[in-house]
């Protein structure tokens, strides 16, 4: 894995998906951004997914099923995904959440994602004193006049996180605050959530 400063070292991700059950659950939106600590993004794979299952809760992620009919499966982008994945840290708000659906979609596909470390900025932010409110991506973003036009958009949420993450890495510099860099196994259970 990279580690100078201002390399691709971060692999900013979300998933949009049926439920909270990764088990049981599928992925249908995925997003993946290659960032610098600066936050220029040097890659990208995104993709509405059509997992043939019903979609699930559309008030929140409003994907239709028709909308996802003609899209591709998880096992058409995983290769691309995986690509993009390795050798960076997997950098997800609410990461236990975001890596155990990826990796329940890959074991589907048959493969192992090729994640060796991962942070959550739901704990990162918790270490730097931030004095908001609570730490939703939502007021994250609001605290750094980050506009957030589509919630819970895969894309528009990791385009957002990418900024958040900019902010932070900033922070916890000034700040000496270590980052919270996980090995996928060492991840706190997941928070499901409705609202992130």
């Amino acid at each position: 894995m990279a580690s100078a400063k201002g390399t691709d070292r971060w692999a900013v991700v979300d998933v949009e998906t049926t439920g909270t059950d990764p088990r049981t659950c599928r992925v249908i939106s995925v997003a993946a951004l290659a960032m610098t600590d600066s936050g220029a993004v040097t890659d990208s794979v995104v993709s509405l997914l059509n997992a043939d299952v019903d979609p699930g809760p559309t008030h929140i992620h409003g994907l239709t099923r028709q909308m996802l009919c003609d899209q591709p499966q998880f096992t058409d982008i995983v290769t691309d995904l995986a690509r993009l994945l390795r050798g960076r840290t997997m950098v997800a708000h609410n990461a236990g959440f975001d890596y155990t659906f990826l990796a329940a979609e890959a074991r589907r596909a048959g493969i192992r994602l090729p994640v060796d470390s991962v942070m959550c900025t739901v704990e990162l932010a918790s270490q730097l004193d931030l004095r908001v409110g609570n730490l939703k991506l939502a007021t994250l973003a609001h605290h750094w006049g980050i506009t957030q036009a589509r919630p819970h958009d895969a894309l528009d949420d990791t385009q957002v996180l990418a900024q958040v993450l900019t902010h932070q890495l900033v922070i916890a510099a000034e700040k000496g605050v270590p980052l919270p860099l996980r090995k996928p196994d060492d991840l706190r259970p997941p928070v499901f959530r409705n609202a992130a």
